[in-house]
């Protein structure tokens, strides 16, 4: 157990700081006993902490040591359109337990980092809300930590990069080397992917990987220069882009007919209904790639018929009648 009384003074204000900064309210006499000091003492470590936040915090974010006269206690004052509510970190929380994305470890270093920024009386509530999830939380078969190698990457994409992969492919024993221009990092069902461009390759689109098959990466000193006009835009591919299978650009056309069109344009970003009748819409997208687009329409049922382009329509039909062939075997 922490002994108050023995801390220097520069903990004694740090622990002040940090209490106040999670939401706490400070009162002297009470400090005063805590630390075995003067009152003039803990007021004068209030003063210290004002001078702090008017020095080194911007006009922009609004954050003061205030006092309540009537309680007789300081309490720090913020913008909260500047700061995590409670209700913005129980619902990051609930993100994080569902994205599966990280390890064990991580999870809970992420959680109790976010919780402590909650108000202190909140912090018990939170934790209650999300104990069961945390729990069961199980995440995916990879259990690669991939923070570090997140990081890296954004610095080379920021700096504009080249960098060399030991990639390996889903169900192969064996890496292959990659030598890339990297321009985004995502993440989607789960995984977290890096968008790049292949040094050898002129292609019009970028390559997919995916950042727990990477085995082993070095970040060159040799920069890459992709002009503005051909920037990378991660919003603007993520739109066109299903379970992350990269490929050229397509315009799909095909009819739905299930219970939810919201569902269908939330999930095609790029969709648009041009004609409706009799529950019948038919949709229009642009996508990358076919093999995820098409995924994704296999899973909608007797709800979907693809209309456009025709090869891909008689590549749906193809695979269909492949999926009876399975279902009509003896």
């Amino acid at each position: 157990m922490t002994k108050f009384y023995s801390l220097s003074k520069s903990s004694r204000i740090l622990n002040i700081f940090e209490r106040l900064n999670q939401g706490a309210v400070i009162k002297t006499s009470v400090e005063a006993k805590k630390f075995n000091v003067h009152e003039r003492t803990i007021r004068r470590y209030i003063k210290d902490i004002k001078e702090y936040f008017a020095e080194f915090y911007s006009s922009e974010i609004s954050v003061k040591v205030s006092y309540c006269a009537s309680k007789g206690v300081h309490f720090l004052e913020r913008e909260d359109e500047k700061w995590l509510t409670n209700q913005e970190i129980l619902v990051l929380t609930k993100i994080l337990l569902e994205s599966r994305a990280f390890t064990d470890e991580e999870l809970n270093k992420l959680l109790d980092k976010l919780i402590l920024q909650s108000a202190p009386e909140e912090e018990k509530h939170i934790k209650e809300i999300i104990a069961n999830e945390k729990h069961h939380y199980n995440p995916v078969q990879h259990r690669k930590s991939l923070l570090e190698i997140i990081w890296d990457l954004s610095k080379a994409i920021r700096e504009n990069t080249i960098t060399e992969l030991d990639y390996r492919k889903a169900n192969s024993e064996k890496s292959i080397k990659r030598r890339i221009k990297p321009v985004g990092i995502m993440f989607s069902e789960f995984y977290f992917y890096l968008t790049a461009y292949l040094c050898k390759y002129d292609y019009e689109y970028p390559t997919i990987y995916r950042l727990d098959r990477i085995e082993d990466y070095h970040i060159s000193k040799e920069k890459f220069h992709i002009p503005y006009v051909e920037r990378f835009e991660d919003g603007e591919f993520r739109k066109r882009v299903q379970f992350m299978f990269s490929g050229k650009l397509m315009r799909l056309k095909f009819a739905y007919s299930g219970p939810s069109v919201e569902a269908v344009l939330d999930r095609l970003p790029t969709a648009k209904v041009t004609k409706k009748r009799e529950g019948r819409y038919i949709i229009e997208a642009e996508v990358y790639g076919q093999e995820g687009v098409k995924m994704w329409l296999l899973s909608q049922g007797q709800h979907i018929e693809v209309l456009e382009p025709e090869d891909f329509r008689e590549q749906m039909e193809s695979t269909v009648v492949e999926m009876l062939e399975n279902y009509s075997k003896d």
